[in-house]
């Protein structure tokens, strides 16, 4: 049976969702500051627009923070945003990011899984880059993107395809302090996470949605906790 709370005027104990609102926080924090291939990449997507992206130099902090929207509304120079996309207007020729808590599904009064989204966004006209498997020119390359001879056989990839590999590849199992593991992954019979690709913006654009599933308990009598 499920947990059935008695009214008697006061709280009882249950899950308070203490660090709901730091969770965005946290996950751009990890991205912003991580020096990692995949980290590396997510931001050279997200600045150049050009066929060679993969190849262009790493994007500095300052540049990475300049991406991220801190205002309202979509300005068309940012490219990180911790809402979804919903801007029919955007015409930019660009990839941008999307970070959010989507969905809260309860497991039991004192435990919760939280859908948290990432929506990668991709112009048509941007979708084709060259690939980085070279071992050359990028010996940290995949290593499966050269045959047994060292010679490039993917010398072209899709934008968005490795936008989404390089955020899983990031942020699949990264703990988030005092929340817990974002995961890939199911947690329950009817809670896991998935990756889809919806269409937006009519035929300008495609794009990703990956909802990465986090566990959350924080037990309280009291409204007041944590404040």
């Amino acid at each position: 049976m499920g947990y059935k709370a008695e009214y008697s005027g006061e709280y009882n104990e249950m899950n308070r969702f203490e660090n709901l609102d730091s969770i965005e926080d946290k996950i751009l924090q990890h991205l912003v500051h991580h020096e990692t291939k995949h980290s590396k990449n997510i931001w050279k997507l997200l600045k150049y627009a050009t066929l060679n992206a993969l190849s262009e130099g790493d994007v500095s902090l300052s540049d990475r923070l300049s991406l991220i929207n801190k205002d309202t509304g979509y300005p068309t120079d940012k490219r990180v945003f911790l809402s979804p996309f919903v801007d029919d207007a955007w015409a930019v020729e660009c990839s941008s990011l999307y970070i959010f808590v989507d969905k809260i599904k309860p497991i039991d009064h004192t435990r919760a899984a939280i859908y948290v989204t990432v929506e990668t966004v991709t112009h048509s006209k941007i979708s084709v880059i060259n690939g980085d498997g070279d071992p050359d020119l990028n010996p940290d390359a995949n290593p499966n993107d050269s045959d047994v001879n060292n010679e490039v056989i993917v010398d072209i990839k899709n934008r968005e395809t490795v936008l989404v590999k390089s955020l899983l590849a990031e942020l699949n199992g990264l703990y988030l302090d005092g929340i817990g593991y974002l995961q890939m992954n199911k947690l329950e019979d009817n809670v896991s996470g998935d990756v889809s690709m919806p269409l937006f913006n009519s035929r300008s654009y495609y794009g990703h949605r990956i909802n990465f599933v986090v566990e959350m308990s924080g037990i309280s009598e009291s409204a007041d906790w944590g404040y």
